[in-house]
C-alpha cells in the first residue's frame, strides 16, 4: 500500500515529537498517546518502528541556501566549458550534470536558460 506525502511526512513529525516527549521523561504509551492526541495502538507502532529508525531518519532535509545555490550554478557553468559533459554529437549530456552534481534536470534547465 502506497503511503501519500503528507501522511508519511505528518508520522515523522509525530516519530519525531514522541522521541523528544521520551527525553524528557514521559515513555509510557497511554501518556504518550494522550499528549500527542492519538490512539494507544499507534503510539506503539510508532515506538515499534522507531527501533528500526536511525538519527538521519528523525529530521528533515533543509533547504539550500541562496550562497548553496550560487555555487552550484557556478559549477553547472564550469562543467558546461568542459567538454566531457558533450555527447558525440555535441548535445550537453544533462543526465551526466545532474548525477554527478546531485540536483535536478530543472536547475540545470535554467542555468542553461540564464536564469
Amino acid at each position: 500500500m502506497k503511503i501519500s506525502y503528507h501522511r508519511r511526512r505528518k508520522i515523522k513529525t509525530r516519530r519525531i515529537a514522541i522521541k523528544e516527549l521520551i527525553s524528557n521523561g514521559i515513555e509510557e504509551a497511554k501518556d504518550l498517546a494522550k499528549e500527542l492526541g492519538v490512539t494507544v495502538p499507534t503510539i506503539k507502532r510508532d515506538l515499534e518502528a522507531m527501533k528500526t529508525m536511525s538519527e538521519e531518519d528523525f529530521t528533515f532535509a533543509k533547504r539550500a541556501t541562496s550562497q548553496e545555490l550560487l555555487d552550484k550554478k557556478d559549477e553547472i557553468l564550469r562543467m558546461l566549458d568542459d567538454e566531457n559533459y558533450y555527447t558525440n554529437s555535441g548535445d550537453i549530456n544533462i543526465t551526466k550534470i545532474t548525477k554527478e552534481l546531485n540536483t535536478s534536470r530543472a536547475t540545470v534547465m535554467s542555468v542553461l536558460n540564464g536564469e
